[in-house]
């Protein structure tokens, strides 16, 4: 049986059923769904939520899959307990370790048992949800887009948000720093239309392997079967000469014509603000395959669910060009401090006054979102974000180690960009050199503290 979002989800109700709430009474899917899990939130607990029955849809909905680290550790084979570490090292060897796809018929494909076509299409029918406040209306957030590259063939995944407008109609918002942005920007200019997939409800193995930080037009789906450990398999879509997963739990099969628009959010994004309403893309859906009896993931931005995603898969890249920047680099972590995607700590074992500048030159190379990279020595904790920043605190001298870089492209959704209220992309930069230098001074310690047992002395913990 393929890896799928529905023995995955058998696999943590069997283990760890803790982790697995479903809520059987009737859910408004305007706010009353995100606030449970942000009321989960507040009191520090992440499982998996299953809305059995949403008014106005006969499908449920799954939400906070990604919201905790151990789920996403499992998914990839790791033991419950691993660190982030692990989880950097194991995903970073399956992701140059990819795997082909297989093609299969629509009789092996669970993701085409139903097909909607036509006038069929409505994605009224859909529990499309809205999460805060100010969303201009219901959203798709946790929907891969799946585009060709026109040179090579090859697929790109990755999510962009889609907002519902009518029956058969979305908008879409895909940021300038994304490979499906070169991808429509070659449509439009060819002035052709631009066909695609969104395809929901995945193993999570499949949907970190689908934000690998890839480099250059690498076929996607071979990087996801890389993470899943086998081939991901794919079927034809019934409208659109595009390849989508066959176990899937939904597709919409879509298009966008070049010349026409829309406008579209505001919408709560991840930074923990509103991107602005913005002109953008209108998608037209062909065709709505789903399963006999499937279930819409969602995923709730802005918050652990989306943040942890996103963020743990830009680590290998990261690592990998701090690396090459200074072999002696340590470790990463891209902080939920940072949401994520602005902060990233370093820690090395620095040899030579300025490598920690050059590698923080490398990081920002490796992922234009980041605005602040913090260098450490290799004994800070870069899970921590009090030893960081008690390194910043007592080894920083702001005017001999700070560099700025301004005007540097970013994320078009920074709340700090120059022209926030445009959706504007451009930002400064900082870079951080808080290792020890030359002349510091000796730090307090206690001897014997390491071999110190402390049930020798206290008994054993009541815990």
């Amino acid at each position: 049986m393929a890896k799928d979002l529905n023995n995955y989800l058998a696999f943590l109700e069997k283990n760890y059923p803790e982790q697995v709430y479903h809520v059987t009474r009737e859910v408004n899917p305007e706010f009353e769904a995100t606030a449970i899990i942000a009321k989960l939130e507040k009191e520090n607990r992440f499982p998996v939520v299953i809305f059995d029955n949403v008014k106005g849809s006969k499908i449920p909905v799954i939400i906070n899959m990604h919201a905790n680290f151990q789920r996403l550790a499992m998914a990839i084979g790791l033991p419950a307990n691993a660190g982030i570490q692990d989880f950097i090292a194991e995903y970073g060897k399956r992701e140059t370790s990819p795997i082909d796809p297989v093609v299969v018929s629509s009789k092996e494909a669970p993701v085409q048992e139903v097909v909607w076509s036509g006038d069929e299409v409505d994605l009224y029918k859909l529990p499309l949800l809205k999460y805060h406040g100010r969303d201009a209306g219901h959203y798709i957030t946790l929907g891969y887009e799946i585009m060709q590259y026109p040179e090579s063939g090859n697929y790109n995944a990755g999510i962009y948000r889609l907002m519902r407008q009518t029956k058969n109609e979305m908008g879409i918002q895909i940021s300038e720093t994304a490979h499906g942005h070169y991808i429509l920007k070659q449509y439009r200019r060819d002035k052709k239309v631009l066909p695609f997939a969104v395809t929901i409800g995945h193993h999570p193995a499949i949907n970190l392997g689908f934000l690998s930080w890839a480099p250059g037009q690498v076929d996607d789906f071979k990087i996801a079967g890389g993470i899943l450990g086998e081939p991901l398999r794919l079927v034809k879509c019934k409208t659109v000469p595009v390849l989508v997963p066959a176990d899937a739990q939904i597709v919409l099969e879509c298009e966008i014509r070049p010349d026409e628009f829309r406008e579209e959010a505001p919408f709560g994004e991840y930074p923990g603000t509103y991107g602005p309403q913005r002109i953008n893309p209108v998608v037209h859906v062909k065709a709505i395959t789903m399963r006999k009896n499937p279930i819409y993931q969602s995923c709730f931005v802005g918050h652990p669910d989306n943040l942890l995603l996103s963020g743990l898969t830009r680590c290998t890249q990261i690592l990998r060009a701090a690396r090459m920047a200074s072999p002696t680099v340590t470790a990463v972590n891209m902080p939920l401090s940072g949401r994520c995607r602005f902060t990233c700590y370093v820690a090395m074992d620095k040899l030579i006054e300025g490598d920690p500048k050059n590698v923080a030159m490398a990081v920002f190379a490796a992922d234009p979102f980041l605005k602040y990279v913090y260098v450490v020595d290799k004994d800070v904790d870069v899970l921590s974000d009090y030893q960081v920043m008690h390194a910043v605190a007592t080894r920083v001298r702001a005017d001999y180690d700070t560099f700025m870089v301004t005007h540097a492209r970013g994320s078009p959704l920074d709340p700090s960009s120059y022209a926030p209220e445009k959706g504007y992309h451009l930002v400064t930069k900082m870079g951080i050199d808080a290792t020890r230098k030359a002349n510091y001074p000796e730090e307090i310690a206690v001897p014997g503290t390491d071999d110190i047992k402390l049930e020798d002395y206290l008994g054993k913990s009541k815990s």
